[in-house]
């Protein structure tokens, strides 16, 4: 990603390595459409690159807009996962393995994927699922390396903590801060530098 270079904004302190589960937190002045001010968590990290799935970039449309075949008694968001892939479908969810069979287990109380089947009969049975899943088009991927390459030049704060508490937030426009807010006050100035600078 390309971004401003500015000393002020390099991390204070030594990061967790990147690893499946860990979330990755855009530094403020990270302008790509798709990162900025983004969340990600990761569902594979290892010697032939990464993956992950951004958690608080809602987009314009809702799942049945989408799937139209599922029956929704109430619009579903449509988050963009990432720029790679956006005409798949991925979900992320709090309902464990044994209700959502053959799920990965990402973080304590974080599962990525599973049978789709039964995620729909779910939402047709017209069960709760808001604040349980979110569904997402397109991920975030990193060539082998290029993900190291980035951490060590502050464009990521990595972020292991209160995983699920972070990435299953419904109130969208708060994940970002929430997170920062766990680095503690010496990210102060990330969490107050302007969205638009040159409104400033």
């Amino acid at each position: 990603m390309e971004d401003l270079n500015l000393d002020i904004f390099n991390l204070l302190d030594s990061q967790p390595e990147p690893a499946r589960g860990t979330l990755l937190v855009a530094k403020p002045t990270v302008e790509d459409f798709c990162f900025k001010r983004s969340v990600t968590i990761l569902v594979d990290h290892d010697a032939e690159g990464s993956m992950g799935v951004i958690v608080n970039k809602p987009t314009r449309f809702t799942l049945n807009e989408i799937v139209p075949e599922i029956e929704c008694n109430e619009p579903i968001p449509l988050y963009l996962g990432g720029p790679v892939g956006t005409n798949m479908l991925f979900f992320i969810h709090s309902l464990g393995n044994e209700t959502i069979p053959d799920s990965v287990q990402l973080a304590p109380g974080v599962f990525f994927g599973g049978d789709f089947e039964v995620i729909k009969m779910l939402i047709e049975s017209r069960q709760a699922i808001n604040g349980k899943v979110k569904f997402m088009v397109g991920y975030s991927d990193w060539t082998t390396g290029q993900l190291d390459s980035e951490v060590k030049r502050h464009d990521w704060a990595v972020l292991k903590d209160d995983v699920a508490q972070l990435v299953m937030n419904t109130d969208d426009e708060t994940i970002w801060n929430n997170a920062v807010a766990q680095f503690g006050d010496q990210y102060r100035l990330w969490a107050t530098w302007p969205t638009d600078i040159s409104l400033n």
